[in-house]
């Protein structure tokens, strides 16, 4: 199981058929690139390593580093079960492409307000009718599109002098698709470096 169920599929099925091409090994200075080899082929990556340091390039691209990891391989095999990802500890290790990692998520936003209007419901503090009004006001007519919108509508919102109050404090972003997207990257690359590894000490 997953998290993120959409985004890992997405990345398991665009990247079935990758293969792995070392443009440069040195020790811990690595260049490896993944792609499909059809003319069609889309959605490559590359890794690009060096001590205490991990560069993914997939569209996006993020820069990891951790002074107490020489190897980044090792840090990423430790922290999630192979094909696993584990976007929380690792965005702590992102130098570059911090600003990338989280997004406003409409779909989070929509769960919250549901959540607090259902809520309110079942303590008796809103009136009748109040989820067809916030269906009809914000989710239906409301500018949500961007997280300024999404939070003046819970600011203007008002039935039957029932508001959301102070909303300062809800969080609507969440880890960017492109970054779940290289969180996949890395893993899928590291556990494809493992295997050819194990491979060539087997035979």
């Amino acid at each position: 199981m997953t998290d993120y169920p959409e985004i890992a599929a997405r990345f398991a099925r665009d990247t079935a058929n990758h293969q792995m091409i070392v443009l440069h090994e040195d020790d811990l200075y690595r260049h490896l690139r993944f792609a499909n080899p059809a003319p069609d082929g889309h959605t490559p990556f590359d890794l690009i390593t060096w001590p205490y340091n991990l560069v993914v390039k997939a569209g996006w691209t993020f820069h990891f580093d951790i002074n107490a990891t020489e190897d980044m391989f090792d840090l990423f095999r430790r922290t999630a079960l192979t094909g696993r990802i584990n976007p929380g500890y690792w965005s702590e290790k992102v130098r570059a492409g911090r600003d990338e990692i989280e997004g406003f998520d409409e779909n989070l936003f929509e769960q919250q307000v549901k959540q607090y209007v259902v809520e309110a419901i079942r303590n008796g503090d809103a009136p009748r009718g109040i989820g067809a009004e916030v269906t009809r006001d914000i989710f239906q007519w409301g500018d949500i599109s961007h997280e300024a919108g999404a939070r003046k509508e819970l600011e203007d919102f008002r039935y039957q002098d029932w508001t959301f109050g102070d909303v300062w404090e809800w969080k609507f972003s969440g880890y960017t698709p492109g970054f779940l997207h290289c969180c996949y990257a890395i893993r899928r690359g590291v556990d494809l470096w493992d295997a050819a590894r194990k491979a060539v000490a087997a035979s």
